[in-house]
């Protein structure tokens, strides 16, 4: 379990309505406000829950890509144990890489179904799985909505990001590939993983081998413009969390520069994944974590490999994380439900 603390915290609490979640002690300003948005879909199952202080939840890594069986629909049912305000995804949910709708769409159903046991709202973020082509972009328009928002929860700022602004699709050689993987991870995991483990060996699996050029953060100038505006607009939450898939202070990324730029001198932590490996730095101060999995397969090996979620409570003084495995975390007759789980 990894503790750490930050800054002083400012501002006021806040309450919404949830139908159909059990409801902590409400207070009379809303609680979930977030930017207005074009269309009926959102990036978010349900509105955030009322309530007081803590702010509680729980963030998770990657699903995908080639998910282990089970591993993220059990891990859905032992966050359901904890009972957090919410769930916080860093992208990579479903496989992707298709132009088969009925496919993509057979892939969000399987995702959502697990992510309903869960028990308590998820908030989504567009990882290079999810949207990869003009396909899976528009599923997900159709099902979540924007690509990139923000929303105001109990004081704290939370602005998601999209480093998929535009999609960078795999040619249909490598997407050909790709599924012969995925189609061996469903049927023979086993061998799949081993074949993962001689791809580590041989210092191919992490590398930038044959997917470099998919390794691109990809932020708009009009997803800047909004980030900027967003900010401006709220100058003195009690905290804010930015997420995006991939940890784009990892990769030189001179639009993730400017958004540090804005950031600057505000109390603020960073979520990514992606990379399938757990690390946890401090750049000024801030917190910058780069979650592991929830299923998807190791890419190397370290004490970074696992599957686990991120507990955050923001506490007065600033947020407390609770760095927690899915393979430690028990119902009460002493299970986990797990059999895959790193």
């Amino acid at each position: 379990m990894l503790i750490s603390r930050a800054q002083l915290l400012r501002g006021a609490l806040a309450g919404a309505a949830l139908p159909g979640f059990a409801a902590r002690a409400s207070i009379q300003t809303p609680a979930f406000w977030s930017e207005p948005t074009a269309g009926a879909a959102r990036p978010w199952t349900h509105p955030l829950p009322p309530g007081a202080a803590p702010l509680r939840f729980a963030v998770i890594g990657d699903h995908t890509g080639l998910g282990r069986p089970g591993v993220f629909d059990a891990a859905m049912t032992q966050i359901s144990w904890i009972q957090p305000d919410f769930v916080l995804s860093v992208g990579d949910l479903i496989e992707g890489y298709s132009e088969d709708r009925a496919e993509i769409a057979r892939q969000w159903n399987a995702v959502e179904t697990s992510i309903a046991k869960a028990g308590c709202p998820f908030v989504f973020s567009q990882g290079n799985h999810d949207v990869s082509n003009a396909e899976t972009l528009d599923a997900w328009r159709e099902r979540r909505g924007p690509g990139y928002y923000s929303f105001v929860y109990k004081g704290a700022l939370f602005v998601i990001l999209n480093t998929e602004d535009t999609p960078t699709p795999m040619s249909a050689k490598q997407a050909a590939g790709f599924y012969e993987r995925v189609r061996q991870m469903q049927t023979d995991p086993d061998q799949a993983e081993r074949d993962v483990e001689a791809k580590i060996a041989a210092s191919v699996a992490g590398q930038k081998g044959e997917y470099s050029a998919l390794e691109v953060v990809n932020l708009s100038d009009r997803q800047l413009g909004f980030v900027q505006g967003v900010l401006a607009r709220h100058p003195h939450p009690r905290w804010t969390f930015v997420v995006l898939h991939k940890p784009a202070w990892k990769m030189q990324s001179a639009s993730f520069a400017k958004v540090q730029a804005m950031l600057a001198g505000r109390s603020h932590t960073v979520f990514a994944g992606h990379t399938h490996y757990f690390t946890h730095e401090v750049f000024d101060g801030h917190d910058y974590i780069n979650m592991g999995t929830t299923g998807g397969i190791r890419q190397r090996n370290g004490p970074g490999t696992m599957d686990h979620m991120m507990l955050v409570s923001l506490a007065p003084e600033g947020p407390v994380y609770a760095n927690t495995r899915f393979t430690g975390l028990m119902d009460v007759a002493g299970e986990t439900g797990q059999v895959r789980a790193y």
